[in-house]
């Protein structure tokens, strides 16, 4: 947490301020596996109160970004193949068939809209604004689950969240560092043109390789880096 990882926020939501800022400062490697989380540094430094931040490490905790054990408070987790592969695989079969679903529910206004944030998308990789990139990536796959219109689907999905931003983080920076956003460009785009089309089949599967591919990207960067 050292150097001012953590910076001041406006935003009123702090719990989403602090989960994004714990997230990035992992996936950047400001904090590192093991490292313990110091709530009263970030308090400090995002000029914060601790509950928010004690309240983003418990689900952090819950879904296996960070360990927490009494006493010794919360340090960030070791990452596994395994569990990268889990995850991914999972998250492929749950997007795969909520966006089955959800084809019949999205609108002609509503596939222009995606299509113009695809591209848009691919202009925040030109101009190497990852962040940007990340935040439409995630309004994608959330407005497929909004739109599956199935309760119990959308919170299994829904457990995966802070994780899949994470993950998202990671893979992004690494192709940042690397030069290689170029593989990024239109990634959804053969997704839309299955939802244009009411092609429900086609459509998963095209989430399913998107995701799985997704998820590959990153364990051979961490394969890489022997950060797994």
């Amino acid at each position: 947490c050292e150097n001012m990882a953590f910076k001041p926020v406006n935003n009123s939501n702090l719990y989403v301020e602090v989960v994004n800022s714990i997230i990035t400062a992992i996936a950047t490697g400001e904090l590192k596996a093991g490292e313990k989380i110091k709530e009263q540094q970030i308090a400090d430094e995002m000029n914060i109160s601790r509950a928010p931040i004690r309240e983003a490490i418990r689900d952090l905790a819950a879904q296996g970004i960070v360990e927490y054990a009494p006493k010794k408070g919360a340090t960030v987790a070791t990452l596994n193949e395994k569990s990268i592969r889990e995850t991914y695989s999972l998250r492929a079969l749950l997007e795969g068939m909520a966006v089955h679903l959800a084809i019949e529910n999205i609108t002609d206004e509503e596939i222009k809209k995606m299509e113009d944030s695809s591209k848009e998308m691919t202009e925040k990789l030109k101009e190497k604004d990852v962040e940007a990139f990340i935040e439409k990536d995630v309004e994608f796959h959330n407005f497929i689950c909004e739109k599956c219109n199935h309760s119990k689907l959308q919170k299994l999905i829904k457990t995966f969240v802070i994780q899949t931003r994470l993950f998202m983080i990671m893979s992004k920076y690494n192709m940042l560092i690397n030069s290689s956003l170029s593989k990024e460009y239109g990634v959804h785009d053969k997704i839309i043109e299955k939802i244009k089309a009411k092609d429900k089949e086609g459509a998963e599967k095209e989430m399913r390789n998107h995701i799985t591919t997704s998820g590959e990207v990153l364990i051979n960067y961490l394969l890489e880096r022997k950060e797994i």
